[in-house]
């Protein structure tokens, strides 16, 4: 009677990270049944059996070595030595070699849109969840008290002392509790499985509330009592290589004691970031800070989107998302809705950044702003448009501004869909500023024709 393999690795939905050949070597590692030896050998799907060596020890390792781009289904099998009689097999699926996104920052990167109407999972697009474990990605995809590292429950009255079984209990009381924690991760990853045909892994390591004091990559040398150490540790254990990095953070530095430090850390950690992963080139994708129903200060907000938006130009190979439009959950998180607005967006930016789809835009961004002679009307010109921009009667969230005073103005699409033109009721001094998106919930509608909306952004000089 033929014997049943048990594999230790890999797991189900894990995904490999495929390399410049569009390929990746797949190890594994199986427990042979009692007084079982003889010849390994191993497939994938469909294909020709190949012999990896032979088994005397009670467990197995092997690679399959070169294998492409897709889903895949894992075949092992043992035969005796002098015959070809099968002793023993098994097999794992699905596997995929695909492309692995890190997903990290604070809250609005864990998700936490309400559980209802959420994203379907999709095989394909798989994640490795905080419990360093591989499984088709589901809503919620956030377990910090699942997490080994420290850092991800230490927030907790025990902290760092708690004991397993009461982290157990935190845990079973988080799963049987929660109802909130959609996020963009599985809508970004369908999108790119649906266009691309690459399968999908997400790494999700982001921790909300979290500053990017308690993300600095000088802690990386606490492993797992770091947010940086402990997105290392679980990159290294899921291949150590990645495609890149989804990012959403910024809330908590939106402070006047640190605000104006955001913009360098930014440029530091980003570059630490490909440093240790040996890629100068890391796709980086970000969100721009949302809306919020209430903050300490609106200026520190602003300044962190404007920032972000600043930042584009200087991170190289990365791309800001817009999420002014953003319908809230609650008083600072994006609804499920929003979220899928933004994975998509996030995967419509990595198309362009990864895939080379020269037909996706960033989106609206300002190009320049020119004066009438009169000084009465201001027109933007924009790039990165996809198609046009949608047509509405009036233009929200443009202001002009000489010192602390607003002017009054009216703000229309013109007839072709490229221009925004801004009147204004007298003409304007010589040392004006334009905004867009002022404050913490404004009312924005400038949006391209894939209903990517104009970032936040301003004060400039006009």
């Amino acid at each position: 009677m033929t014997k049943r393999l048990t594999f230790s690795s890999p797991e189900a939905h894990r995904v490999y990270q495929r390399d410049e050949r569009n390929r990746a070597d797949i190890t594994f590692s199986v427990q042979l049944p009692d007084q079982v030896k003889g010849r390994v050998e191993a497939r994938i799907s469909a294909g020709a059996w190949r012999t990896l060596g032979l088994a005397n020890e009670p467990v197995f390792e092997g690679v399959m070595e070169a294998v492409p781009v897709g889903e895949h289904s894992l075949y092992v099998r043992v035969l005796a030595s002098d015959n070809k009689e099968l002793l023993a097999e098994g097999e794992i699926g699905p596997v995929f070699v695909g492309d692995l996104w890190i997903i990290a920052g604070q809250s609005n990167a864990e998700g936490c849109g309400k559980l209802i109407d959420i994203e379907e999972p999709q095989t394909g697009v798989s994640c490795f969840y905080m419990g360093d474990r591989w499984d088709l990605a589901v809503e919620p995809l956030c377990w910090v008290f699942e997490s080994p590292d420290p850092i991800h429950w230490m927030h907790i009255p025990e902290g760092a002392s708690v004991s397993e079984e009461r982290l157990k209990e935190y845990a079973a009381a988080h799963r049987r509790d929660r109802v909130q924690g959609a996020g963009f991760g599985i809508p970004f990853g369908k999108m790119l499985l649906q266009h691309t045909g690459i399968p999908v892994g997400l790494l999700m390591v982001a921790h909300g509330g979290t500053s990017m004091s308690q993300w600095s990559d000088e802690l990386a040398d606490e492993g797992g009592h770091s947010l940086y150490g402990a997105m290392l540790r679980v990159i290294q254990a899921s291949g150590g290589k990645v495609k890149g990095c989804l990012w959403y953070q910024g809330e908590s530095d939106a402070d006047e004691s640190v605000v104006g430090l955001y913009y360098d850390r930014m440029i530091q950690w980003v570059a630490s970031l490909r440093r240790d992963l040996g890629d100068p080139e890391l796709p980086f994708i970000y969100a721009q800070i949302a809306t919020v129903m209430n903050w300490g200060s609106e200026a520190a907000w602003n300044r962190i989107q404007d920032e972000q938006l600043r930042l584009e130009s200087k991170l190289g190979r990365a791309a800001l998302v817009p999420t002014i439009d953003s319908v809230l959950a609650d008083a600072i998180h994006p609804d499920a809705s929003s979220l899928r607005d933004i994975g998509h967006r996030m995967a419509w930016a990595a198309l362009r950044l990864v895939h080379d789809r020269p037909l996706n835009q960033t989106g609206p961004r300002l190009a320049y702003a020119a004066w009438n002679g009169e000084r009465t009307e201001l027109t933007l010109t924009f790039t990165g448009v996809n198609g046009r921009l949608r047509p509405v009667e009036r233009a929200f969230a443009f202001q002009v501004t000489n010192g602390e005073h607003v002017l009054p103005l009216t703000a229309h699409l013109d007839a072709e869909g490229h221009h925004i033109v801004l009147r204004l009721e007298q003409s304007a001094p010589e040392s004006c500023e334009l905004r867009h998106g002022r404050g913490i919930n404004p009312t924005v509608n400038v949006r391209d024709e894939l209903g990517i909306p104009l970032p936040v952004f301003g004060p400039l000089p006009v």
